[in-house]
C-alpha cells in the first residue's frame, strides 16, 4: 500500500528528524501493530528512542485543512492509539484546533499533545528567509585543442565533429564531441559556473561559454592522417551555448512547539517541492531537506550512459580557476595557429 502524506506532513517529519537528538530514529508513515484489530495501522510519523533504558515511541498524528480541527478527529486518533504501542501522542493541526478538541485532549491527563504550528512575526511581519536554487545548462558547440607532437612541437587546432580521439597507446577511445560533454558536465565545472552567474550583474544575458582543462596529464591524443603520429592534447579549449536559470525558495520561521523552523514551498524546475531547514544554535550549522511534494523523482531519470572518458573524473580544479567578471568565461583562452600537419582522423 503506498503511503499516505502530505506537504504539511513532509514539513513535520523533516523538523523533528532534524531536531531529533542522537540514537532517536525517526519514521514518516510507519505501521504500527493494532493488538485488538490484529493488523497494521500507518502513522504519519514515529518518533522512537530510549529513556532510562525502555524504548519510547511519540506517535504524531498530522491533518492539513483550512478549519481547526474537529473533536472528531481527535476522538479517532486517541482511539486508534489506545490500541498501538504509543506511548506518548502529538496532534498537529496547520488550522489549530476547535474549543472542544482542545478540551478532549486535556482530558487524556498529559500522553497527548495538541500543538499547532506558529509564524514568527517582527513587527508584525512574518519573517521570511529566501534560499535561491540555481541551475545552468552548457551545450559545447565548438572545441580547440592544444597538442604537442612528439618532437615536442605545440600547437591548436580546431576540432571537427569527425575527429576522433585516442589514448597514449594508439586505441580508440570516442569522438572529441563526446569529451567535450563529458568535460562541462564535471560536477565542479558545473558549479563554478553556477555561482559565477548567480552573482553576475547581467545574467539573463549571458548566452555563451568558454572553458580550458589542462589534460596533459590524462593521456588523450590526436593521431595525425599523414604519419599517423599521436599528438598528445594538453589543453582542452571549449565553448557553447550556455543557459541559466533561478529559482527563489521562500522559508517562514515557524515555531512548532518550541522547535523553530523555516519551511516554504516552491516550484523548482517546474514541478512543486517542500523545503524545510533547521539550525543548530550550538553549532551554528544549518540542516536543509526538501521534496517534491507529489513525491515523485524531480526530473524522470535517463538511462544511464557510460562515459567513454572517466579520467576526466580524476580532474581537480586549479586554484586559478575563476571566472572574469564580464562573461561565464573559464582560463585564458590559447591562441589560435595551424597546426603542423596534424589532421585527426576516425
Amino acid at each position: 500500500m503506498p503511503r499516505r502524506t502530505t506537504p504539511f506532513q513532509m514539513i513535520v517529519h523533516f523538523v523533528r528528524k532534524h531536531l531529533a537528538k542522537p540514537g532517536v530514529t525517526v519514521t514518516e508513515s510507519k505501521l504500527l501493530h493494532d493488538v485488538v484489530l490484529d493488523v497494521e495501522r500507518e502513522v504519519d510519523v514515529v518518533v522512537e528512542g530510549d529513556f532510562d533504558g525502555d524504548p519510547v515511541v511519540t506517535s504524531v498524528e498530522v491533518i492539513e485543512h483550512n478549519r481547526p480541527a474537529p473533536i472528531t478527529w481527535v476522538e479517532q486518533q486517541i482511539k486508534k492509539h489506545r490500541r498501538l504501542p504509543t506511548n506518548h501522542l502529538v496532534l498537529v493541526s496547520k488550522s489549530g484546533f476547535s474549543r472542544t478538541a482542545l478540551k478532549e485532549v486535556a482530558a487524556e491527563g498529559g500522553w497527548v499533545e495538541a500543538v499547532r504550528p506558529e509564524v514568527v512575526e517582527v513587527d508584525g511581519q512574518p519573517v521570511v528567509k529566501r534560499l535561491y536554487f540555481d541551475s545552468v545548462n552548457l551545450t559545447p558547440d565548438s572545441c580547440r585543442l592544444r597538442v604537442r607532437s612528439p618532437d615536442g612541437e605545440a600547437a591548436v587546432v580546431a576540432a571537427q565533429p569527425n575527429y576522433y580521439i585516442y589514448n597514449s597507446d594508439g586505441n580508440l577511445i570516442g569522438p572529441i564531441a563526446r569529451l567535450a560533454v563529458e568535460a562541462v558536465s564535471l560536477d565542479w565545472v558545473g558549479t563554478k559556473f553556477s555561482v559565477e552567474a548567480h552573482s553576475h550583474p547581467e545574467r539573463d544575458q549571458l548566452t555563451r561559454f568558454m572553458l580550458d582543462l589542462v589534460v596533459g596529464e590524462l593521456g588523450y591524443c590526436l593521431r595525425a592522417n599523414e604519419t599517423g603520429e599521436l599528438h598528445t592534447i594538453e589543453v582542452l579549449h571549449i565553448e557553447g551555448q550556455f543557459a541559466h536559470s533561478q529559482d527563489e525558495i521562500p522559508f517562514t520561521v515557524t515555531d512548532l512547539a518550541g522547535r523553530r523552523y523555516g519551511a516554504g514551498e516552491a516550484t523548482l524546475i517546474g514541478r512543486p517541492t517542500v523545503w524545510v531547514a533547521t539550525t543548530d544554535n550550538g553549532t551554528q550549522t544549518t540542516t536543509v531537506s526538501w521534496r517534491t511534494a507529489d513525491d515523485k523523482p524531480l526530473l524522470e531519470p535517463k538511462p544511464a550512459q557510460p562515459r567513454l572518458f572517466p579520467a576526466l573524473l580524476t580532474l581537480v580544479p586549479p586554484p586559478d580557476f575563476v571566472v572574469p567578471a564580464a562573461s561565464p568565461v573559464a582560463g585564458p583562452d590559447p591562441e589560435m595557429t595551424d597546426g603542423p600537419g596534424v589532421t585527426p582522423r576516425g
